[in-house]
């Protein structure tokens, strides 16, 4: 039999991955995170600010995975995925949710797993798949089939198991190696629900959450998360964020019964678990619809919220909430990081979490508890008929982001462009963050990219210094009176700009949004900085330094915008040897910084823009940098579909 080591906590007895363990001490890579704690930081010192200059691309391999959009609705393809090291193989998806394993050494293909996603059906996250997770089975014989398995879910909305060996799917999973994740949700709606996150593997469960396509009305898919057997794929649990009953916890804070009817509140992105207490972290997302909260008066407990489940049986040991009555679509987009700090002359372990708002939670991960400041902030109501907002907001001491009426400032590049930008903003009501949506129109600042978005954070372990890439991309959203919201859907514009529109159906109000980006001269309206690179000292709460995150195009090197960043989509990645790497994806670079000092020491140009993180794993005495590209090409039209990985090899 394989090897087994046990964890005993609070009475449990949980089996402990063997291969997860010795991968961890060999530098690997078994999670999206790196690690279940979601801290995306490479146990190898070889890459240093030192010796960096000797990092050179080792190979580079493309999956075939890529459109322009013909035929796929006219959407582009992407390629979200940040690979895991398993078993020996590097195993990703694509955005057509097909599974490939490569060598880490030679980029050359092992296998290949296709689930057959209809792409005749128009998904509302179309080609959205961040990656997959794995597990091993500590029961199975060595070298028995599904020994280790890989884990994914898919747009069509099913939950896939296969082995790491090969790539066969696992048939004693489910039905088939396959669950049906459609049944046994109300309202679903084929192709507005998906996985396109990886599920998270703890204690011998298989947690799984959904993305839902949640701003088109109010009676939605409901956001159920569920646990299955990582063997049989047998339910084991299931929570639903928005309590369904009157007796059900948080029930209070749905006014008029809006918890039986209100869906979404879904955890689409990626959840951290400590294995030792038993809990997995949940981070929830905003009720539906995004903009209008009428139907669902109240703080809407449990939605917008870290929630800690047991991950043994599904209770709710705690939850913060933080977001109250959510209007903006700040969803809880990042994976939650846990990390061990010193405060306050004690080593407390806490759960981090940056925010669409820009703002960073330090919170206590047995209690939920703040560890570092946050304040019951003022925040101004709602005049929309039916509405009313949350009168207070939590505002922690850690903000990275612009929160005041007087913090922002319209570029004026020249006059033409600042004259743009006033006719984009005319009429439009700003008084800080949290301005609840109007009739009028209301810049939502950070708009619902963020602030901080499923990027999330990294940490150099031992230093406890965490990464986050921060972006200050504002958004005009406008509600519009039902009886009107046809004729000016029909324009396709607000403000002369052309705007998205939704029904946001079962509202008195349809909506209407636009980025507060001027096309016409290709510049953000707002003055900068657009885009940072942030190192935080989570001992104490403080900014160690920033850095820009990626470059504008047409930008000149003494133009102060230089300096401003652009647009980050995916997050950074910190190394034990004091780099921190992180891509971009307008300028298609991939840059190391010094994690002491935020100066660029090394940078590559990437064959196409980068939506993802990047990650780093040591075999044969060699750290590898790996990245995917699945953005625009940079030297030729279409999209990238690419897998590059760089290589240092240790000098004695």
């Amino acid at each position: 039999m394989a090897s087994r080591k046990k964890l005993f906590v609070a009475g449990l007895v949980f089996a402990v991955q063997p291969f997860l363990i010795m991968a961890a001490k060999a530098g690997g890579w078994m999670h999206y995170g790196g690690g279940l704690d979601g801290a995306r930081y490479a146990d190898s010192d070889i890459i240093s600010p030192a010796t960096i200059g000797g990092l050179k691309e080792a190979w580079r391999f493309r999956t075939g995975d890529a459109t322009d959009g013909e035929g796929y609705f006219g959407k582009r393809s992407s390629f979200k995925a940040t690979p895991i090291l398993v078993d020996g193989k590097l195993v990703f998806s694509t955005g057509f949710n097909r599974i490939i394993a490569l060598d880490p050494e030679t980029g050359a293909e092992l296998w290949r797993y296709d689930p057959k996603v209809d792409f005749s059906i128009k998904y509302s996250e179309m080609f959205t798949s961040r990656g997959v997770a794995a597990w091993s089975d500590y029961e199975a014989e060595e070298n028995a089939k599904c020994a280790t398995r890989i884990y994914l879910g898919t747009l069509d909305a099913r939950l896939i198991s296969i082995d790491a060996a090969d790539g066969a799917p696992c048939d004693t999973f489910g039905v088939a190696g396959e669950i049906d994740l459609s049944k046994g949700i109300r309202n679903y709606r084929r192709g507005e629900y998906s996985v396109t996150s990886p599920p998270t593997v703890v204690n011998g469960v298989v947690v799984v959450g959904s993305s839902i396509g949640d701003n088109g009305g109010v009676s939605l898919d409901h956001g159920v998360v569920r646990a299955f057997d990582a063997r049989s794929g047998e339910l084991r649990w299931q929570w639903d964020p928005i309590p369904r009953t009157k007796e059900s916890p948080g029930s209070e804070t749905w006014e008029n019964n809006s918890d039986a009817r209100t869906g979404a509140a879904n955890v689409w992105s990626v959840m951290a678990a400590d294995e030792a207490r038993d809990l997995i972290f949940l981070p929830t997302t905003s009720p539906s619809p995004d903009f209008y909260g009428g139907m669902r008066l109240g703080d809407n407990k449990f939605a917008n919220s870290i929630v800690a489940i047991k991950a043994s049986t599904g209770e709710v040991a705690w939850a913060y909430q933080i977001v109250r009555h959510d209007l903006w679509d700040y969803d809880l987009a990042s994976q939650p990081m846990l990390l061990d700090i010193d405060h306050g002359g004690a080593k407390r372990a806490a759960l981090i979490l940056a925010t669409k708002m820009g703002f960073v939670f330090v919170l206590d991960r047995e209690t939920g508890e703040p560890i570092f400041p946050v304040t019951e902030r003022p925040v101004p109501p709602s005049d929309v008929p039916g509405e009313r907002a949350a009168p207070m907001q939590r505002v922690p001491s850690i903000l990275l982001h612009p929160t005041e009426k007087d913090e922002i400032e319209i570029w004026n590049r020249d006059d033409a462009h600042a004259a743009r930008c006033q006719e984009m903003l005319a009429g439009v009501l700003y008084e800080g963050i949290f301005t609840p949506p109007s009739l009028e129109g209301t810049l939502l600042y950070p708009g619902n990219p963020g602030g901080v978005n499923w990027g999330s954070m990294a940490a150099q372990k031992g230093k406890n210094i965490a990464f986050v890439a921060v972006n200050r991309m504002p958004t005009v959203v406008k509600l519009i009176p039902r009886k009107e919201f046809k004729g000016q859907k029909s324009t396709g514009k607000v403000n002369g700009v052309e705007a998205q529109f939704t029904s946001q159906s079962g509202t008195p109000f349809g909506m209407a949004r636009y980025d507060l980006f001027n096309n016409e001269s290709g510049a953000h309206c707002l003055k900068g900085p657009w885009s940072t690179l942030v190192a935080i000292n989570v001992n104490t709460g403080s900014v160690l330094w920033e850095a820009p995150a990626g470059r504008a195009p047409g930008i000149d090197d003494d133009d102060a915008a230089a300096q401003w960043g652009f647009f980050a989509i995916g997050g950074p990645m910190a190394t034990k040897g004091g780099v921190v790497f992180h891509s971009t994806t307008f300028d298609q670079m991939l840059r190391a910084y010094d994690t002491n000092s935020g100066e660029v020491v090394w940078s590559a140009q990437l064959p196409a823009g980068a939506h993802a993180t990047p990650m780093s794993y040591e075999i044969a005495g060699a750290q590898y940098v790996v990245i995917t590209a699945g953005g625009t090409k940079a030297n030729e039209d279409g999209q990238g579909d690419y897998v590059v990985a760089y290589k240092l090899t240790r000098q004695d």
